[in-house]
């Protein structure tokens, strides 16, 4: 955020650099490695860093680190996205370095691509396979934005991301937003989700979902899809994610529950009154709630708020 008329000079001085401004562009389509930088753009990785770190210092770009890795992508702020955005519009359609730095990056997806396309074929988790039993996507995905319409979704968590498919729902309507996972592969997975769905306002990270390195009070919106039939301990998991959900925020949290006329139904399922409990205790009070009916199992969408006096 530009705090005064001289930082947004500093901003406009660090892009104005053809190196820079080529650092900017890749990285306003999605988060990238120095590596992954230095492929593209074919300099060495002193250099690529050197400049990197002039975009990060002018505030136009923000890093963060997953375990080796450092990756970088736009500063995720009104401001610089606009300055940003306004920039890039001005470019000529027919550039030939921009036009094989883009071919680069396209050949680094289709990687990141087919990597996450083996994994999820060969090791993906038995419990993504229970997506099946949500029946019509586009039901689904309507109910979603429907239990999240009436105010702004503002700065988005979706934990426990998985493959990154609520974040592809809710993502677009957010101003801005973070997915969660244990797992490396799955943020892998996630991350080429976003990068496909062209959603670059968006993270990934990989993160313990019961003890989160956020601070409190950090999030306008907080999703749960599809996650409590597997967490050891749903409520430290509500009440974490209570912890770092602004006051008045919403928490959408989506269950499979048993179906009604299911006689045989997946041991799946979880009892609507145990996960009222479960945010009444987190200090939310519950404000919809949708139940998508199945033959199996239904799909409950509970939407809850949190409570100012646990702010």
């Amino acid at each position: 955020m530009w705090t005064s008329y001289d930082d947004y000079i500093d901003a406009l001085k660090a892009i104005a650099e053809p190196t820079r401004f080529r650092l900017t562009r890749l990285c306003a389509q999605g988060e990238l490695t120095v590596s992954e930088l230095m492929r593209i753009v074919g300099q060495s990785q002193p250099r690529v860093s050197r400049h990197l770190k002039l975009l990060q210092d002018a505030g136009v770009l923000e890093s963060f680190r997953e375990q080796h890795w450092v990756f970088y992508r736009v500063a995720q702020n009104v401001q610089c996205q606009q300055l940003v955005t306004d920039l890039l519009e001005q470019l000529p359609s027919d550039d030939d370095v921009m036009e094989l730095d883009q071919a680069r990056l396209n050949e680094l997806r289709d990687a990141r691509a087919k990597l996450s396309e083996e994994f999820v074929e060969t090791e993906v988790p038995d419990w993504l396979r229970l997506h099946e039993y949500h029946g019509d996507e586009v039901r689904f995905s309507d109910a979603v934005q429907e239990a999240l319409s009436g105010k702004p979704i503002g700065h988005l968590l979706d934990i426990a991301t998985g493959t990154g498919r609520m974040l592809k729902i809710a993502g677009p309507l957010a101003d801005s937003g973070v997915g969660i996972d244990l797992s490396k592969k799955m943020v892998m997975v996630a991350r080429n989700a976003l990068a496909e769905a062209d959603l670059p306002h968006l993270t990934v990270r990989q993160e313990d979902m019961y003890q989160m390195r956020f601070p409190a009070r950090h999030f306008d919106t907080v999703t749960i899809d599809q996650v409590l039939y597997f967490a050891s301990n749903p409520d430290a998991l509500i009440k974490e994610a209570t912890r770092v959900l602004k006051p008045h925020g919403r928490l959408l949290l989506v269950a499979f529950t048993e179906a009604a006329q299911a006689k045989t139904p997946p041991s799946v399922g979880i009892a609507i009154s145990d996960i009222r409990n479960w945010l009444e205790e987190a200090g939310l009070t519950i404000t919809a709630t949708n139940v998508l009916p199945g033959d199996v199992l239904d799909i409950s969408l509970l939407v809850s708020e949190k409570n100012k006096e646990r702010s």
